[in-house]
């Protein structure tokens, strides 16, 4: 046996040196760290809406005539509009990311996976900005001025769910003044933001999103841990996006201008054509690392060289839940000098 041990360590010395592993760190997202997001998506609607008048059905429902006065019947208005979602959250986000140190110049981050909302839901609404030319209403009575643009309220909701998970892995730079003290990085993150809520009572699941993560600060090292801190300030456009259905007669409430106080009901039909939008994305991340340990650095110098095959050939033989038994098979055996010396050629 002692004569197979020295064959298998001068079969290890072989290899000139060991091979030292880049220092990767696993980082927690603290709770000091902020998150400002707004995503504004914007249609063109163009069409006409009538009141909800019908001579069988809803003889007492709102009529609309053209102008300011006369008129008889229930006559089309034509119109234009805008609609817009505006979609609000600002919170304490939580999740992680990796680090991987490539050298004192260069560094890789990966496996970012951030939730944006973390208990604090965010803010949905959606309007119309519409224009029209001067008419007015029976049933209420009202008086509609021509307007160049006048808002009007459609549904509010919530964004109960926002996610920023990574979709490639990034390299980042690294640089410092001195030998030590902390790096100053900067490193463009790809992320798909995910969110999902209520909107006018109804559940919603929005379109993943893709974007950069633009990230610039600090990166500390101590030993076997490290600390991450980051901002990131974006604004990126959306679309084009292809048109909506159109609107055939769907019910629209109209709050009466003169005299205000009432509510007009109208049907409403348009056209949308594409739609465009923004989103700014606002966050400062601190975050915690802890060093991962390198498979088969048994001495944890870092590097994995025939110094950590002497101590695994020290244990060889039956050896359960011992660091030395790297393929957990409740033994150091042949099958973990291969483990060892694979790691050592890598």
């Amino acid at each position: 046996m002692f004569q197979h041990h020295r064959l298998l360590i001068f079969i290890a010395c072989a290899f000139a040196t060991g091979v030292a592993t880049a220092d990767s760190f696993n980082f927690t997202i603290l709770p000091t760290s902020t998150v400002n997001q707004s995503v504004t998506v914007s249609y063109p609607l163009a069409g006409t809406f009538i009141g909800s008048y019908d001579a069988t059905t809803n003889p007492t429902g709102t009529r609309t005539l053209p102008g300011y006065f006369g008129g008889s019947g229930n006559q089309p208005i034509a119109y234009t509009s805008i609609v817009r979602t505006i979609e609000k959250n600002n919170s304490i986000p939580a999740g992680n990311f990796a680090i991987n140190v490539l050298n004192d110049t260069s560094f890789e981050m990966s496996n970012l996976a951030m939730d944006l909302v973390n208990g604090t839901p965010g803010t949905l609404k959606t309007e119309s900005v519409l224009t029209y030319s001067s008419f007015h209403t029976v049933a209420p009575t009202s008086i509609y001025p021509s307007v160049g643009a006048v808002t009007v309220p459609v549904a509010t909701g919530d964004v109960s769910s926002a996610t920023a998970v990574q979709t490639a892995p990034a390299t980042g730079s690294l640089s410092r003044s001195t030998n030590s003290g902390p790096f100053t990085l900067l490193v463009v993150v790809p992320v798909e933001i995910t969110s999902s809520g209520t909107l006018a009572g109804q559940p919603f699941v929005g379109t993943p999103t893709p974007g950069l993560l633009s990230l610039a600060g600090t990166l500390d090292i101590q030993e076997t841990t490290a600390t991450f801190s980051a901002s990131s300030a974006s604004t990126d456009p959306i679309g084009p996006l292809d048109p909506l259905p159109p609107l055939v007669s769907q019910p629209f409430d109209l709050p009466t201008v003169l005299p205000a106080g009432n509510t007009s009901h109208l049907l409403i039909s348009g056209t949308f054509s594409q739609g465009t939008g923004e989103s700014i994305f606002d966050t400062s991340l601190n975050a915690a690392g802890e060093l991962v340990p390198i498979f088969a650095d048994l001495n944890g110098d870092r590097v994995v060289d025939p110094a950590d095959l002497g101590i695994l050939l020290l244990s060889f033989g039956n050896c359960p839940n011992c660091i030395e038994d790297l393929n957990q098979d409740t033994e150091v055996d042949s099958g973990d000098i291969g483990l060892m010396l694979l790691s050592m050629d890598q």
